[in-house]
């Protein structure tokens, strides 16, 4: 069966201090737990500042990417370096899936571990089988890869908002103690609707390609 693994480690994890190291770890756990509602995931840590997260529908796997990295500047408190992660998502088979995930082998594992070595200085790489997905993939992702990391604490609490939680804004602004216009104007300086076209684009290519 075909899923998505996601590879990441967290930016500058050494400057991050001491007493918000757990902030960072519930950050992560929270993301992973409020993206259950659209796919069954596991989320395992390992030295200290990488994880892997499986993720059983890989439509969903990037949009579960970017909640990580938005969630991480959303919960950034106020004072430090916005918090972040570099992040490789592998789409393929999975051979071997154990309870550990570290301990798990397949495709979609070996397809984001070689995409997070040679990550470099991008913060969102994607590779999947399909050479014509990946070709098609690469440069709009190197576009939101750039946008993302723009993102201040207020546009990534907005689209992570709206990402997981997917309502009227006049609701999403309520839940974020926000007033409508002031949700707005987070929400298009972020560019959030051009993120949800780019996750509907990759969306759109998985349906594709998985179908070859």
């Amino acid at each position: 069966m075909i899923k998505g693994v996601i590879t990441g480690d967290l930016v500058n994890s050494t400057h991050i201090a001491a007493e918000w190291r757990q902030t960072v770890v519930d950050a992560l756990h929270v993301c992973v737990e409020e993206s259950i509602p659209l796919t069954p995931v596991k989320f395992e840590m390992y030295r200290g500042d990488s994880f892997q997260v499986v993720v059983d529908k890989p439509e969903y796997a990037l949009a579960i990417a970017i909640a990580l990295r938005a969630k991480l500047k959303a919960e950034t408190p106020d004072q430090q370096k916005l918090w972040d992660a570099r992040l490789a998502v592998g789409i393929g088979e999975i051979s071997f899936e154990s309870d550990n995930i570290v301990t798990s082998d397949g495709e979609a594992f070996r397809l984001s571990g070689h995409a997070f070595d040679h990550i470099g200085k991008k913060r969102l790489s994607i590779s999947t089988p399909w050479p014509d997905f990946n070709t098609d993939i690469e440069l709009v992702t190197r576009f939101a890869d750039d946008l993302i990391t723009s993102w201040t604490a207020k546009q990534a609490r907005v689209v992570y908002q709206s990402m997981l939680f997917p309502k009227l804004q006049k609701d999403l602004a309520e839940e974020l103690d926000m007033t409508r216009q002031n949700f707005n104007y987070h929400w298009s300086s972020a560019r959030g609707q051009l993120i949800l076209d780019y996750v509907a684009y990759f969306q759109s290519l998985i349906s594709k390609y998985s179908r070859l």
